[in-house]
């Protein structure tokens, strides 16, 4: 990358960590109320700059290969923003409501966005793990913010022990990957007879990967972690993790199909391409391995989200079984297609990309919403106590809906037109029985949706006066209502990405061919 490209390239990112640096060095000088009044907001405009210089950036490039964007990666990125931007204002509405004394938490938000975004950005193990520990180091303090509560507590131990041994698992593979190639970058193909050091160390870094995705068997930290954490932190780090730890789950995958194939690869490929797999590779042993422990993986979490989900009252950990079962949809755009009439296939994870981008922002919406709902410290995130709360509160009660909506894949909301394409692929890649499970278990996950709309809608079953009276922040008003017209206004956003680059996963591949 050229000098005049590198700094609109490095741009977003940088003024994500420098607003974090001027929240952390202001909070010291403020006085409690102020914190809350104007820390969010110069988070919020770091945020709104890293979204405008990430929309008119160079466009598709790499840094040494270590750092690659290209088309999916900005859509992440700016998903990225967008659900910090909505958590920010359901971090501020807590606080202010709970009269927390520090304002560390919203330079916190944005070191941990900062974090995701090196995640979607990386092409090199050494830079993706700085992202996941920035990322995860952050969310680890955020999630213990009320230190005063055992449930908080709990939540912060349990994520932070768990989090610390699956990220010392995520770094062995690092090494026996290292071990393997000679190379931390992603793309390069083992060394004669460490074929197995190779996929031993691939197969460690997908399973950190898929710890911090929060998908089965490795989801048993999120309900203890999404309900002990403020809510409006639950949306952040359920939003925002997810993007981090599937973009770089993406990478892996993509990289690995290609070299299986005898690719050569010089430059990142880009999460947007369309890799031709040839016969080889799509009969390769390891591959079908990766696919059936992903095809596994989300059909467990599937049904054990969605079930699990169904049995809950309190909002938070319905919202956490419920991401259990998303990441079951997404794991399921790692399918390996069905070979064609010439022995070829093709796989692309355009479907991924824009179910992360969806869920993001509808993530980060729906828990800024119920912050507004729940109460002083989040005490009434219960059916019972947010019975009626949409009609003390009619604009939360309102995006509160349009959220829960595209949870469900009701359209004409993204999260319909997210499963759509999911859905879409695998029966392109005649993975149809995959299909009927995660329609089936799409409609068990309609009923708890519903059912949260129907009681926030529901006859109040107690005093509302308080939440009547209290005022919602500018903030978080305009967050939400801009984030619910996103919900709705992306089911066109596919028309607007363009179309995939194909790339050939095969040994005479050029540079030029494979290159963003």
């Amino acid at each position: 990358m050229s000098p005049a490209d590198l700094f609109p390239f490095l741009l977003p990112l940088s003024l994500v960590c420098a607003g974090g640096l001027v929240c952390l060095g202001l909070e010291a000088f403020l006085p409690r109320a102020a914190k809350h009044r104007l820390l969010p907001w110069l988070a919020a405009l770091a945020v709104v700059g890293a979204a405008v210089a990430q929309a008119f950036s160079a466009g598709d490039g790499h840094l040494h290969g270590m750092l690659a964007m290209d088309g999916a990666r900005a859509w992440l990125c700016v998903a990225i923003l967008a659900a910090t931007a909505i958590s920010l204002g359901g971090l501020q509405q807590s606080l202010t409501r709970d009269d927390y004394p520090g304002g560390e938490p919203y330079a916190l938000t944005l070191f941990a966005a900062a974090g995701t975004m090196l995640m979607v950005m990386s092409n090199d193990a050494i830079a993706l793990f700085m992202g996941l520990e920035l990322a995860s180091l952050s969310v680890y303090a955020l999630v213990g913010l009320r230190r005063h509560r055992l449930d908080a507590n709990e939540a912060l131990f349990k994520y932070f022990a768990m989090g610390a041994v699956f990220s010392a698992i995520f770094l062995y593979g690092i090494a026996l990957t290292y071990g393997a190639t000679g190379f931390t970058a992603f793309g390069h193909a083992p060394l004669a007879g460490r074929e197995g050091l190779h996929i031993l160390g691939q197969s460690l870094m997908v399973i950190g990967l898929l710890f911090k995705v929060g998908a089965v068997p490795f989801h048993f930290w999120s309900p203890d972690a999404y309900t002990g954490a403020p809510v409006a932190v639950t949306g952040f780090m359920g939003a925002v993790i997810k993007v981090g730890g599937f973009a770089a789950l993406g990478a892996l995958w993509l990289n690995l199909i290609a070299i299986t194939g005898g690719a050569t690869i010089d430059s990142p490929i880009a999460l947007d391409a369309t890799l031709i797999l040839p016969a080889a590779a799509l009969e390769a042993p390891h591959l079908h391995k990766f696919h059936l422990v992903f095809l596994v993986s989300a059909v467990l979490s599937l049904l054990l989200g969605n079930f699990s989900a169904l049995r809950q009252t309190s909002a938070r950990r319905m919202i956490a079984f419920s991401s259990v079962a998303h990441a079951g949809y997404m794991l399921l755009a790692f399918a390996l297609p069905s070979a064609a009439a010439d022995g070829s296939g093709t796989i692309q994870l355009a479907s991924l990309w824009y179910y992360l981008v969806a869920y993001a922002i509808t993530t980060a919406g729906a828990l800024t919403a119920l912050a507004a709902l729940s109460g002083r410290e989040d005490a009434t995130d219960d059916l019972a106590g947010l019975s009626g709360r949409g009609r003390a509160k009619p604009l939360h009660g309102a995006v509160l809906t349009v959220f829960m909506a595209s949870f469900a894949g009701i359209p004409p909301t993204a999260g319909f037109l997210g499963k759509y394409l999911v859905l879409s692929d695998l029966v392109a890649k005649e993975q149809i029985w995959l299909a009927i499970i995660a329609m089936l278990v799409a409609v068990v996950g309609a009923a708890y949706y519903l059912r949260l709309v129907i009681t926030v809608w529901s006859a109040p079953s107690g005093d509302h006066a308080d939440e009547i009276a209290e005022p919602t922040p500018g903030l978080s008003a305009w967050g939400l209502s801009v984030a619910a017209l996103a919900v709705v206004a992306l089911i066109v956003a596919p028309s607007w990405m363009g179309p995939a680059k194909a790339v050939a996963a095969t040994a005479t591949t050029t540079a030029a061919a494979i290159q963003p």
